[in-house]
């Protein structure tokens, strides 16, 4: 494997995971959280969607087909976003910072692959 062929796999496994991200947050119901934990969450949902047209275009410059990658990280995050969110308890603030310490877990997740990506970049000196 090359340099390239390293960068359409990193490239393939954002691209999962933005399509991942996207389809979790797409019907998920929100209003347990305060008002500022929404707006993050919406801020990232809005950023994921950008990226997801930047990634998409990279790809099929490099003629790169993704095909159906899943990543199973961002599974099991969304998985225990989803659980949360269902959780009926009195104590909403804790749900909340459950929630959100999970959505944290993603975001990193979700950072560490751009970061991945740059890297490569800088190494072909195709940035």
């Amino acid at each position: 494997m090359d340099k390239q062929e390293l960068l359409g796999k990193e490239l393939s496994n954002l691209y999962a995971i933005n399509k991942q991200v996207s389809h979790y947050f797409k019907n998920s119901d929100l209003s347990f959280l305060d008002e500022h934990r929404q707006q993050t969450v919406n801020k990232y949902i809005n950023a994921n969607l950008k990226n997801e047209e930047l990634v998409t275009k990279m790809l099929r410059s490099l003629e790169v087909n993704p095909g159906n990658t899943v990543d199973s990280i961002v599974n099991e995050i969304t998985e225990n976003l989803h659980e949360i969110s269902l959780k009926k308890t009195d104590n909403k603030a804790l749900n909340g910072l459950g929630y959100m310490m999970s959505f944290n877990r993603l975001l990193s997740y979700h950072k560490a692959n751009v970061v991945n990506i740059d890297f490569i970049l800088n190494e072909l000196d195709l940035s």
